[in-house]
């Protein structure tokens, strides 16, 4: 494991807003997609959520373009986007309260019109849209032992692949996750995720088990990707690390 000496970044686009930064995504087509508003400040926990205006921009190489979505009941806190070009906007705390359950995730066509809502759980700790359309949602401990009213939460299993109507497809409930402290998804056939109290990086081709790593050292991973031989870690928001590969025999 070594500190990075130099990382070389060259400009991707230019971009400005006067609106508030919420949340941002990196889709699998590289776009970037960030979540703003013209609110400065936002409770994450109220109850029940105004109605507001969200503007999601897209930002590709060719340009920016701009979604406005209506009256949301939603604080958007993930984004991402489908192969059909419709988005995913996730909030990432969901109130169930007796027979009450949020419908924290909305379904909108690229004009900002509804196509569907369902729940994917409290405590959502990440979202990520892999090339089939597979939802993958990663959570934190209150997702996974329940708070915010769950006593039998729908985030247990810790990292959960969903269809693009919020059905179940499978769940990492063998892993034992308390905490997953980070996603990864290339594509269907490479999944990550790095969890604790095992600190492992687990690779999925298909919703399979390919690879397993353990991350040695005192610091836990917020992020990382990939290099031919390494692997980068984000440790802090000041932090990255590589870490070389070692495969046991």
């Amino acid at each position: 494991m070594s500190n990075l000496e130099k990382l070389v970044l060259n400009k991707y686009a230019e971009y400005s807003s006067i609106l508030t930064y919420v949340a941002g995504q990196v889709t699998q087509d590289g776009a970037l997609l960030l979540i703003e508003t013209a609110e400065s400040e936002l409770d994450f926990f109220e109850r029940p959520v105004k109605k507001r205006d969200w503007t999601i921009r897209i930002i590709k190489e060719d340009g920016i373009d701009t979604i406005v979505l209506k009256k949301v009941p939603l604080i958007p806190t993930h984004v991402d986007i489908f192969s059909d070009g419709s988005l995913l906007i996730v909030q990432g705390r969901c109130l169930k309260e007796d027979n009450y359950i949020e419908r924290n995730a909305r379904r909108y066509n690229p004009n900002g019109q509804l196509i569907d809502a369902f729940t994917l759980g409290d405590g959502i700790n990440d979202v990520q849209i892999d090339n089939n359309d597979t939802i993958w949602v990663s959570y934190f401990d209150e997702g996974i032992f329940g708070n915010f009213g769950w006593d039998e939460p729908i985030g247990s299993d810790g990292v959960i692949a969903f269809s693009i109507t919020g059905e179940k497809l499978w769940g990492a409930g063998d892993y034992g996750i308390i905490d997953c402290y980070a996603l990864n998804v290339a594509n269907s056939k490479e999944v990550y995720f790095y969890y604790y109290d095992d600190f492992h990086l687990v690779c999925l081709d298909e919703m399979k088990e390919s690879a397993r790593y353990h991350v040695r050292g005192p610091d836990t991973l917020q992020q990382f990707i990939f290099s031919q031989s390494d692997l980068i870690g984000l440790i802090d928001m000041y932090t990255l690390k590589r870490f070389r590969l070692q495969v046991r025999s």
